[in-house]
């Protein structure tokens, strides 16, 4: 019996040691039973949650050798059930492929083995024990969060103002001998206190957010959070919107106002916002950073800017997602990296503007040239029109178009053949139930008024309708079409390109992002002035006037 060992621990808080303890028992297990472990297939996962199988390589990597002819072993080894999964789902899963694939799942602590008749049920029984575990744990966390919330500590998290101090606990041992940590803290970290309250005041005496954005960057003020997109850590209009929002620096603390859930498809986890009934408030003096007259003014002035400059965009979508603008999200900064964006005007007349949001919104790139969004619609668009109907592209076309013709009239011929042999078969019918009816008709008039004969003579007239229904239905039909018809009738579509993808702004943005990874407008200067130069799918020289 050759076995392959599978080891795995959820967390850093548990001992590395853990998985040789694991693999120590299943060696010992397949010793004791003269079984050979395959050094090949000795995996294991570190840190990682057993509540889902994504990111688990060393699981997925097991189950694709398991795949392989010849097979390389016959039977993994795990220390108990919880170690495959602690969703039931995921295990009886892993278990089915396995078991397809003619390799068996033995636990060795509890005595469980796949190969047993009554396995599956068994292991249905400890994957619900394991599954519970997790729910039982994650109520506990959530409790022990309360309570923490509650007492004016900290349940997770960084926040710019402040510092994390650790609580201590003597009385109890925690991760690599130092004492316990019961709860976190925090403490005014007074340099960046002070940057909270000048973003404060400055906003509510009248200062934009990305003024106030563009000021902390000249000032080279660290950012709270490095880039994730982006080249430059920088403050953004965002990062201080949010700021503002913050209760935490008028000495409140909110908890429970998201929830985590775990996508079944991906395994990460997501945010999902909860009902404001169901959060938590509690004061914590000693937190606040800024005045309650300061909080209050920020707050009414937030409220009137968003009444009047309020968000156009549906919740949880993005700008570029469903913009008007055809070319939004595919246009990056040559400068900088930084996605182009409208930082200027609306659409409705035709002015609105692309240009780099890190100049414009942080200070933190040099590239301060505009472009009017048709300007740049228009130009791009000729430059597909050129290369689109180039000869040999047209030619392409007609032949594809062509090609997709003749199979779907072959599609067609052939229907019709079968058609055409349903319709003998109807006609054939309909003279049967002719001579029926005109049989029962006969009867009717030698015997007189009969209603068994009225409704048998009926129900064949109602066939005989629904027979002449389906011949009627079919019509002989000829389509033909030269070379010349199909090259005339794509030349004339692909001329009338710019109104095609005019049609569905949202279908052609996907399509495009199926062929362009990127389009790079680097800024150039000329005689006759500045100009984008774009790289990417398209390279065109686009005027900015």
């Amino acid at each position: 019996m050759r076995c392959a060992i599978y080891a795995r621990y959820s967390s850093d808080m548990q001992r590395d040691s853990s998985i040789e303890d694991q693999i120590r028992k299943c060696r010992e297990f397949a010793e004791l039973r003269g079984w050979i472990v395959v050094e090949d297939y000795v995996r294991f996962d570190e840190a990682i949650s057993a509540a889902s199988l994504a990111q688990r390589v060393a699981l997925q990597s097991l189950i694709e050798d398991a795949k392989q002819r010849p097979r390389p072993f016959d039977r993994i080894l795990i220390e108990d059930s919880s170690r495959l999964a602690r969703n039931l789902e995921d295990a009886l899963r892993v278990e089915a492929i396995l078991r397809f694939n003619d390799v068996f799942v033995t636990s060795v602590s509890q005595g469980f083995d796949s190969q047993q008749k009554f396995s599956r049920q068994l292991l249905t029984l400890h994957g619900m024990m394991d599954e519970q575990f997790l729910v039982g744990l994650a109520d506990k966390v959530h409790r022990g969060q309360e309570g923490r919330t509650l007492k004016g500590l900290l349940a997770g998290g960084r926040c710019y103002g402040y510092r994390n101090v650790p609580i201590e606990d003597p009385t109890r041992t925690g991760k690599y001998g130092r004492p316990a940590v019961s709860g976190v803290a925090l403490q005014i970290n007074e340099e960046e206190a002070t940057v909270v309250r000048s973003i404060f005041q400055l906003y509510a005496d009248g200062t934009g957010l990305a003024a106030i954005a563009k000021k902390l960057n000249a000032e080279a003020i660290l950012a709270p959070q490095p880039p994730r997109t982006r080249q430059v850590r920088a403050w953004a209009y965002s990062s201080v919107y949010e700021m503002l929002r913050n209760e935490r620096y008028r000495g409140v603390l909110v908890w429970n106002r998201t929830r985590k859930e775990r996508n079944p498809e991906t395994g990460r986890k997501t945010s999902r916002p909860r009902p404001e009934a169901e959060w938590l408030r509690v004061d914590v003096p000693e937190w606040r950073i800024v005045s309650e007259e300061l909080w209050q003014a920020v707050q009414k002035r937030t409220e009137e800017m968003r009444k009047h400059f309020g968000a156009k965009t549906a919740p949880g979508l993005t700008r570029g997602a469903h913009s008007r603008y055809l070319f939004s999200g595919l246009l990056t900064c040559g400068e900088c990296g930084a996605k182009m964006v409208i930082v200027s005007g609306s659409g409705l007349r035709g002015y609105a503007k692309y240009g780099c949001p890190s100049h414009r919104y942080r200070g933190t790139c040099a590239n301060g040239l505009m472009i009017r969004y048709e300007i740049l619609e228009q130009q791009m668009l000729a430059g597909l029109e050129a290369r689109v109907l180039k000869p040999e592209m047209v030619e392409y076309a007609v032949m594809c178009f062509q090609k997709e013709l003749e199979r779907r009239l072959n599609e067609v011929k052939q229907r019709s053949t079968q058609q055409s042999c349903q319709d003998a078969k109807l006609r054939s019918e309909k003279e049967r139930l002719n001579a029926q009816a005109a049989n029962l008709a006969d009867a009717i008039a030698a015997s007189g008024h009969s209603p068994t004969l009225l409704r048998r003579l009926a129900e064949v007239e109602q066939k005989i309708a629904e027979g002449d229904r389906q011949l009627t239905a079919h019509k002989e039909f000829d389509v033909t079409a030269s070379l010349d018809e199909i090259r005339e009738f794509v030349t004339k579509e692909l001329l009338d390109i710019r109104s095609i993808l005019r049609e569905d702004v949202a279908k052609t943005k996907l399509a495009l992002r199926r062929h362009i990874r990127d389009l790079v407008l680097t800024p150039k200067e000329a005689d006759a002035g500045k100009y984008y130069e774009v790289s990417g799918c398209a390279y065109r020289k686009l005027r900015s006037d």
